[in-house]
């Protein structure tokens, strides 16, 4: 149900009492999805970061 095979890596967790399995993908793509909620499409999270890197570099 999950595409799980032997071998394969999973993340497990205990909330609320409930203890869930997921795999590393399954992860990602939720917490992409909730980055979405406050970040819009046409906004590059990786550019702003290199901005502020280059910027903080060329203080240095």
């Amino acid at each position: 149900m999950l595409g799980v095979e032997e071998g394969d890596e999973l993340l497990v967790r205990v909330i609320d009492g409930e203890l869930r399995i997921t795999t590393p993908l399954a992860a990602i793509v939720r917490a992409q999805h909730i980055v979405r909620r406050f970040v819009p499409a046409d906004h590059s999270l990786v550019d702003e970061l290199t901005s502020e890197r280059r910027e903080a570099a060329a203080k240095e």
